[in-house]
């Protein structure tokens, strides 16, 4: 089969998967979509400049004390409204704990990237921390 016909078979059967609602976006089903509703409620909250209900549903991370109101608005005022927030990765163990990577590009089009540890209990995930910058873990097989 020669390049072209490749790539066209290859076109086609991604629309085709796409036309029948297959997603390959990880944050849409199962344990990533708890992950993304999870990082999208606590980012609205910081975005509406709710400080206050950002830091009312933090997990209790053994010997990390939650942020309080005063800590969020110091670290997330400065960003330019609105925001727009995309999930690059995320990673987590058998126990429910791990990590996500995102992206919150500010009004100004800066981009801004974000690590949030979170921890996955029963039919959602609570949001640990939030720094900025990613995290990437290699692992040799």
């Amino acid at each position: 089969m020669t390049l072209t016909r490749r790539l066209t078979a290859t076109a086609c059967l991604t629309l085709t998967l796409t036309a029948c609602g297959f997603s390959t976006d990880p944050f849409d089903y199962g344990d990533g979509k708890r992950i993304r509703l999870a990082v999208e409620q606590l980012f609205g909250e910081l975005e509406r400049a709710d400080y206050t209900a950002a830091a009312s549903h933090w997990c209790d991370a053994a010997g990390a004390a939650p942020p309080t109101a005063d800590e969020l608005r110091a670290d997330f005022t400065d960003l330019a409204r609105p925001w727009k927030t995309k999930l690059v990765s995320s990673q987590h163990t058998d126990d429910g704990t791990g990590f996500a990577n995102l992206t919150l590009t500010d009004g100004g089009g800066a981009g801004h990237p974000y690590n949030v540890d979170f921890h996955l209990t029963g039919d959602t995930a609570e949001v640990c921390d939030v720094d900025t910058g990613t995290i990437q873990i290699d692992v040799d097989v």
